[in-house]
């Protein structure tokens, strides 16, 4: 009986240093840089990243209204990211 006890504590300690070691893994660099934000693309900047052309964005965006360019967005992006024109900075940025 005294070697089960033992042998549970022992299973114990193990799950909890798994646990804390989980934790510490979210504070490395790595993690920290994929959650960067995502900066504002030029019209080119976006044609790359949704791999259209320059005329094919502008087409869009002029055809649709701006939930629909949005969503249109969506769908060639890789990562699912919504993008939208803002007039003020002429770039597009990025909706989730």
């Amino acid at each position: 009986m005294k070697q089960l006890a033992e042998a549970i504590l022992k299973i114990q300690d193990y799950l909890n240093n798994q646990l804390k070691q989980t934790k510490k893994s979210y504070n490395n660099s790595y993690y920290q840089r994929s959650t960067q934000r995502i900066q504002p693309l030029s019209e080119e900047g976006l044609a790359a990243r949704l791999g259209v052309s320059v005329e094919a964005i502008r087409e869009q965006r002029n055809q649709l209204h701006p939930p629909l360019f949005v969503a249109w967005c969506k769908g060639k992006d890789k990562s699912g990211m919504g993008w939208e024109f803002h007039e003020n900075t002429g770039l597009y940025h990025p909706v989730s």
